[in-house]
């Protein structure tokens, strides 16, 4: 199973990323986990935009998938 750093990363190496399909269970499970933490250590959560890219919620996919716009 990947990470959520595993989607930071993949976010930083595909800059054609157009939108983010994620699996709300997993993303809830690396939350738990591992809270994402802002500049004043406060837990950040994830709205319908990460990273400036629009995020979609599905059951269609395990973890999280990238998409771009052909």
């Amino acid at each position: 199973m990947r990470l959520f750093r595993d989607l930071e990363m993949a976010i930083f190496y595909n800059d054609h990323t157009t939108k983010i399909k994620v699996n709300e269970e997993w993303l809830g499970e690396q939350i738990r986990n591992r809270p994402v933490l802002d500049d004043q250590g406060d837990p950040l959560m994830m709205s319908m935009n990460f990273m400036g890219i629009p995020v979609e919620f599905s059951e269609d996919v395990e973890d999280f998938e990238l998409k771009s716009e052909e």
